[in-house]
Parts: structure tokens; sequence; C-alpha cells
């Protein structure tokens, strides 16, 4: 068991990068706060994965997943994706050196509420989300992230939200028909995808039952694929609200809307959702347009 403290004893890795102290952790890893003694002023938060209690086979596997992150992760560049600078093997450790993003993740958020997010808060962090989970989906070749999750949500200082932990996203490869393994968090990962089948339509998936639990507290049971209503969990959203995550959460893939078009649906959404009650009297109000952007949603 590792200590819960968040201090460390310093350390320099690579002969550069000053680990201060821990940011968060999880059962094979670290993050640390970390100055960069080459460029004063410099800070970054350092993802460590040490695999040192595990035997050589998963060592090897937890490797390829590692590199394969990294190398997703320098290659995109997104406001709502963390900016990757470097990563490297020390030992029986990988280190990826990262923008340090500041802020609570959604799952916490959510965890230390006694009621949901106000409504225009779901739909702002809705949008930010769709907006990253469009620009994966339209890289040459596509990235479907596999993992979306409250836990994997950052809600920064300023509202904006970053989508973190690339370990089991997956680069579509036209020439092949199916993913090698099938990852996800039950609870959140679609039903194709523990059928070796993911498209952008399980990242909706995701993004929709993230969003239910963000606007109801709703706790997903596992392997479980039929949800209730949004309006069932909570009788005080707008009905454009209940609409599009009862949209994002059908079990069949095909029936799901597009990233594209939850976009446009959820812009006009936040253009009519100042705040909390509001949002229910304006959107009522504004339905006409919203029920037009609806229908492209079927």
């Amino acid at each position: 068991m590792r200590p819960k403290s968040s201090c460390v004893e310093e350390r320099l890795v690579a002969g550069r990068y000053q680990l201060d102290r821990i940011l968060g952790e999880g059962a094979s890893g670290r993050v640390y706060l970390a100055r960069d003694t080459k460029e004063r002023g410099s800070v970054w938060a350092v993802k460590e994965l040490d695999y040192s209690s595990l035997p050589p086979d998963e060592v090897a596997e937890c490797r390829e997943l590692f590199a394969r992150e990294a190398e997703l992760l320098k290659g995109l560049r997104h406001p709502s994706l963390p900016l990757v600078v470097e990563y490297f093997c020390l030992g029986l450790r990988d280190y990826l050196v990262m923008e340090r993003v500041e802020g609570p993740t959604l799952e916490g958020i959510l965890a230390s509420r006694d009621e949901p997010l106000p409504e225009d808060k779901v739909w702002k962090i809705g949008l930010g989300l769709l907006k990253t989970l469009d620009y994966l989906h339209h890289r040459t070749p596509p990235i479907i992230y596999r993992d979306l999750k409250p836990a994997n949500v950052m809600v920064t200082l300023n509202g904006q939200v970053k989508l973190i932990d690339f370990g089991i996203a997956r680069v579509v490869a036209p020439t092949k028909s199916g993913d090698t393994t099938a990852y996800g968090t039950p609870g959140f990962a679609p039903p194709e995808q523990y059928q070796g089948k993911t498209s952008p339509a399980s990242d909706v998936y995701a993004l929709g039952v993230t969003l239910l639990r963000a606007a109801t507290l709703y706790d997903p049971p596992q392997f479980q694929f039929t949800h209730p209503s949004a309006e069932e969990l909570n009788p005080g959203l707008s009905q454009a609200m209940v609409e599009a995550l009862n949209s994002m959460v059908r079990k069949s893939a095909d029936e799901r809307p597009s990233t594209g078009r939850l976009i446009q649906f959820f812009s006009a959404a936040c253009e009519i959702s100042p705040s909390g009650k509001e949002m229910t009297i304006l959107a009522r109000r504004s339905w006409r347009k919203i029920k037009r952007l609806f229908r492209n949603l079927k």
C-alpha cells in the first residue's frame, strides 16, 4: 500500500524534472507536480507508472499501452486535451511529462454533492466534451476514447473540461473489423464494447451516461445497458436535456446521434441556458428551435 500523503521525498528524474509532490495516484502509478530545472519557472505534471510488482509478461503489455497513450497524446492539439511534451523509461518505470491541469475530476465534484449539478453546467460540460470527442473522431485515422467517465474528466478552475487518461484509446485501423481487447468501465461502457467492437457511437454512449450521472447523480449499474429515463431520475430537468440524454444512451449504436448533431443541439441549449431554473423556463419557451434540432438526433 502506498501512503496517502501528498508529500514525497524530492527526486530528480531524467536529470531534469524535480518531483515535488503527489497530485494523484492509482493502483499502478502516480502523478507528480514537477519543476523543470532546465526551463526556469516551468511546472509540469509527471505521470509515473511503476511496474516493479508486476510479472514480466504484464510489464510488456503495460508498456505497450503506455507507449500508445504517449504517442497518441503527443500528436494531439486541443484545448480540452492535456499537452504532452515528452515521455521516457527509467528501469521498471515509465514517465509522461504533460501540462499541469489544476482542478478536481467531475467524479470528485459529484461525490461531494447531495444534489445534481445545475443544468446549465451539465450543458456546458457536455458541449466541451462533445467538441473534444468530435476532434478525436475526425482525426486520420479516427481515435475512439473508449473510457469516458466522470473520473476521467477534469474541471479546471476556470470551468473548462479536460479529458485525461488515454491508456485504452483505440486508433481505428481500416483493415481491422474489431478491437483486439474489450476495455472500458462497467456501467459507462456500451454493450458493443464487450463484443470487441467500438466506434464513435461508443463514446457518445459513455458521455451520455456520464452526463446522466452529472444531471441526476445516477450511479449506473455494472453491465446493465438499459437505463431509467433522465426524467424519472430528475423530474426537474428540461425536456431538452431529457431528450438529449435519452438519445445518447440508446442500447443500439446505430440509433445514437453523432457528435456533430449533438454539438448543434448542445450549442443551441447553451445559448438559452443562463442558469438553473431559468434554463427550464427558457428551454420551454424556445422549444420550437430545440425541437427542430432534435429531429436530427433520431
